[in-house]
Order: C-alpha cells, then structure tokens, then sequence
C-alpha cells in the first residue's frame, strides 16, 4: 500500500478533472478529522427477549485499521490521506456504532459494555474486511465497506456460532470530497446495521 503523506484527496479530485494524477502540488492544509454516524429509523422497537449481549471489539483489516482515510486508485493501487481521518480508530468507532444500534433495538434485555462482569447470553464479534473509498471507476466513485459478524451463544454450548454473515456495501460518493465520502460510508454503515437487525430477529 502507499502511504504517501501529501495532499491525496485533493489532488486525486483535481486529478480526476484534469484527466491525470501526475504533477498535483497543492500547498500544505491543515488535518480534517471525520465520524460515521449511523441513522437508524424510529418506529416500534422489538419486544425484548430474556438474552444479553455482549459486543466484542471489531477487528479490521490491517490495510484499514488506520485513522487515515484509503483510497483505491487502481486494481493493486491504495493510497491513504494522512490529512484527512477518522477521529477515532475505525474498530473502535464501528463497535460502538455497532453497541448502540442494538440496544436500541430492543432486541435483547441488555447490551452489556465492554466493562461488565455479567456473562452474556450471546456475544457478537465481527471482522471489517474492507473500507476504503473506490474511485477505479472515475465516472463512478464508490465508498466500500464489508463487515461480517459472528453471534456466538454462551451456556451449555459454549462458544457454538449461531449465526454467520458477511455485509457487503458500496454507495456512490456524489463529489470527490472527503465529506461526500464520509456520507457515503455513514449510508454504507446503515444499510449493514439495518440488515443485521433483521437477520437477528431471525
């Protein structure tokens, strides 16, 4: 991966107009600092079962476990933006969005935090495989994000995976900024909570 400290962003926006990436040079700008937000519906919440859980810290993939945002510019090209980052680590912040969703879902008695000492009924972990933003289609940029989560039962089964599922998703950046793109993620962040709603209802 390249980690090249300039200005990527803005030079891959005047890039892309300009019809080249070769020669961009732009004076040095201040960090931008960025959070998902993850917007989920109001309406009437499940009635909640008996079962806690409790949910793990997501792991991610090493190539976008950095607060610097990536860019993929080609096949086996990546860049990231040492200007422009996540405020906090994206396992960290894609948890807590992750622990939120679900306790307002009403779908479990309790989300338990990361400090109690009660033992859950369930825990949900998850692995983030993909968070970049795409642009090796100019004409159609896109903000990809897969997590796949894993429900693990405790009890007299200890540790049986119950349920498995990857969530794969792309929405289309709308300008090349690094605004669009965190608008995009925060869509990308929704449609894959709302889904996991669904299918824990199952």
């Amino acid at each position: 991966m390249s980690r090249h400290p300039g200005n990527a962003f803005l030079c891959l926006t005047l890039a892309l107009s300009a019809g080249t990436i070769a020669g961009c040079s732009q004076g040095t700008p201040g960090k931008e600092y960025f959070i998902l937000e993850a917007s989920r519906p109001s309406g009437v919440v499940q009635t909640p079962s008996d079962a806690t859980l409790e949910v793990h810290l997501l792991n991610v993939d090493t190539a976008f476990a950095s607060k610097n945002l990536v860019y993929r510019l080609g096949e086996f090209q990546y860049e990231t933006d040492y200007y422009r980052q996540f405020l906090v680590a994206p396992g960290q912040m894609l948890t807590e969005k992750t622990r939120h969703w679900l306790a307002d879902s009403g779908l479990f008695k309790q989300v338990l935090p990361p400090s109690s000492q009660i033992t859950p009924t369930y825990s949900l972990q998850g692995i983030v495989t993909a968070l970049y933003g795409d642009f090796t289609n100019e004409s159609a940029p896109v903000a990809a994000m897969k997590i796949r989560y894993f429900l693990v039962r405790h009890g007299n089964d200890e540790g049986a995976i119950v349920f498995s599922q990857a969530y794969r998703v792309a929405q289309p950046i709308s300008t090349r900024t690094a605004q669009a793109l965190i608008e995009a993620f925060s869509k990308d962040l929704t449609d894959i909570l709302t889904r996991l709603e669904d299918d824990l209802k199952k």
